[in-house]
């Protein structure tokens, strides 16, 4: 059987033939579902009948109603010929305006609608309108099973330190569900919309975004065509910011109807693209791209201040010598990067991100003085980290998937900080806030930690921490996360520590060795995901043995503890500060024990048995 070559959809990509019916496409990961065209053939035989056929009934016709029914044909035919001529002597005349089509002014979709009631304090009431307008950026994607939104009401472009809020959906249902990218439309006031290359995100023929007078970036859904969505602006003047895919060489010339743009983003290249000498033409400061393994023509983009090189086969990366502006350059994914000799003609590099390279040697950042931030992730061969004991200038700091020797490390100004527990051991920074720990097969001590006085977060993820009473010597200590890690003698200590107001515990197991409640009058927020208890060493599965224990947590005022087996509420008598509760998918049928919590404003319950919110006050929003 002759194969045929298969062309994916989406990217243009080639998939290869293989068995099975069910093919993915290696670029963008479409899924193709192939099903076989089966040809039937027929053996059909022909009777012939020789005998004398039945006479048949003379046919007769009116010649009145064969005149009348001629008549009416040539009248057709002529009102036909009239209209045709009448068209084509007045052809449509192009009123130099492009007509949008109706705008959704209230987004359709279960997902977005309870995304915005709960931001707007709305309860089952419908958000306004005007409300909406107020959100100047926003960005959604669906991952890890949820849908993850981050919004702002202040504009990023004006305010470089606009709040933006992260919000996850936890209804089960809702996440199983799509969102119409028209539903966006409803965002007037937006300033950025991005739609992360989202693929829960549906396409629509019909969406425009002219209405949106202030929009200055966006990023697209799934495999969404730039010729399409150019024409989405009524300003392509006020596009600041842009990130696209590039099919071909005239999708690239269409970035030069956005004469403004700084930033842009090619998430996807075809390979027949070559023109990229185009960008030239525009005044971009930040450009980064994915897949392009020719990468000479960057050399003449002199007045670049931040690039970004992804997922690049390249080999010849001397045109970066031409970049002596940049002040941010990442990497990731660029396994033919052997050297960074380049860094040494950029005096204004602030920012360094290398992830997943094949580099053996970074010596050439040493004393580099003007790094503030320096990233290195999964660099295999890298032997040495020693240069950044130089590096005095650092205020964040990641070093991640390293396995070779430690030194010493003494950086002054560095105020956060991801490592592993065996650099923690040998980094002294006095002035650290923020600390991220992946602890390792290292035993990792309270003392490792309390030698940073003005810690404020602090993240302490697989692994052995002893002494956990000691974080108490850190009065500036609020924030707590650990993630997949076991306490046995000190769980009650984790609970009772003294300046902490926020504690995450995820992936967590737990043996409590007393049968004394904590107590705490400090904690304020308290989130449960996926912990295990073992009350003394039997293993517990039914919550409402372990909850009670939390009784004399008195100062929360959020808890949250999810897809659980909860059935009883009587726990929270003393919770009297309790504002929010996030109880989603456990086994409550009686929220009577609520009523007596005088500041509750939130209460999410959706997957529970719950037979009587009635009685709950009308002021409190059930979700």
């Amino acid at each position: 059987m002759e194969f045929i070559q298969l062309i994916c959809p989406n990217c243009n990509g080639k998939i290869e033939n293989k068995k099975g019916q069910t093919f993915k496409c290696p670029f963008c990961e479409t899924e193709l579902l192939l099903k076989e065209n089966k040809v039937y053939y027929v053996d059909q035989t022909i009777h012939n009948y020789y005998g004398t056929p039945p006479a048949s009934a003379p046919v007769t016709t009116n010649p009145a109603k064969r005149a009348k029914t001629a008549g009416l044909v040539s009248l057709v035919l002529l009102c036909a010929m009239v209209g045709y001529f009448f068209l084509i002597g007045n052809p449509v005349k192009d009123s130099g305006t492009v007509k949008s089509p109706p705008v959704r002014t209230m987004p359709e979709s279960e997902v977005l609608l309870f995304f915005l009631k709960d931001i707007f304090n709305k309860g089952t009431a419908m958000p306004t309108e005007e409300e909406i307008e107020r959100i100047r950026y926003l960005s959604a994607d669906h991952s890890e099973d949820q849908w993850h939104f981050v919004y702002s009401f202040d504009d990023p472009f004006t305010n470089k330190q606009a709040e933006k809020i992260n919000y996850v959906i936890s209804d089960k249902i809702l996440n199983t569900q799509k969102i119409e990218q028209k539903d966006f439309e409803a965002f007037s006031g937006l300033t950025a919309l991005n739609l992360m290359g989202e693929y829960e995100i549906s396409k629509n023929q019909d969406v425009s975004f002219r209405h949106m007078e202030q929009l200055k970036s966006y990023e697209g859904g799934f495999n969404e065509s730039f010729q399409v969505f150019a024409q989405y602006f009524a300003d392509k003047a006020k596009v600041v910011e842009l990130s696209v895919q590039i099919r071909n060489n005239a999708e690239l010339a269409l970035l030069l109807e956005f004469p403004n743009l700084q930033s842009l983003d090619i998430s996807y290249v075809d390979k027949s693209v070559t023109d990229f000498h185009l960008l030239n033409q525009l005044k971009l400061k930040s450009l980064s791209f994915r897949t392009i393994n020719d990468i000479k023509w960057l050399s003449s983009l002199t007045g670049l201040e931040s690039l970004g090189i992804y997922y690049s086969d390249a080999t010849d990366f001397s045109s970066l010598y031409s970049l002596s502006q940049l002040q941010e350059l990442r990497f990731e994914a660029v396994k033919n990067l052997k050297t960074i000799d380049f860094v040494q003609n950029m005096p204004n590099l602030q920012v360094l991100e290398i992830d997943r390279a094949d580099l053996a040697s970074l010596e050439r950042l040493r004393n580099k003085l003007s790094l503030t931030k320096l990233r290195v992730a999964y660099l295999s061969p890298l032997g040495s980290v020693e240069f950044v004991n130089s590096l005095t200038s650092l205020t964040e700091l990641s070093i991640t998937g390293y396995h070779g020797a430690v030194s010493s490390f003494t950086l002054p100004n560095l105020k956060k900080a991801e490592v592993s527990g065996s650099i923690l051991k040998k980094l002294t920074a006095p002035a650290l806030q923020s600390l991220k720990v992946n602890i390792g097969s290292v035993d990792l001590h309270g003392a490792d930690v309390v030698k940073y006085p003005q810690l404020e977060q602090l993240s302490l993820i697989d692994g052995s921490f002893e002494d956990i009473r000691s974080l108490d010597r850190l009065p500036s200590l609020q924030s707590l996360y650990v993630e997949d890690m076991s306490f046995y003698d000190e769980t009650s200590a984790l609970f009772q520590l003294q300046h902490i107001k926020t504690l995450t515990c995820k992936d967590c197991s737990f043996q409590l060795r007393s049968q004394d409640p904590f107590s705490n009058d400090t904690l304020e927020h308290l989130i449960l995901t996926k912990t295990w208890f073992q009350i003394g060493n039997e293993r517990v599965s039914e919550m409402d043995k372990v909850m009670p224990y939390f009784a004399n947590v008195t100062a929360l005022r959020s808890f949250s503890m999810q897809d659980s087996s909860l059935q009883s509420l009587d726990f929270m008598n003393k919770w009297q500060h309790m504002e929010v509760l996030h109880l989603e998918n456990n086994a409550i049928s009686n929220v009577e024990p609520l009523v007596k919590l005088p500041n509750l404003k939130k209460l999410y319950m959706e997957g529970n048995p719950v037979q009587n919110k009635s009685v709950l006050d009308k002021r409190i929003l059930v979700y």
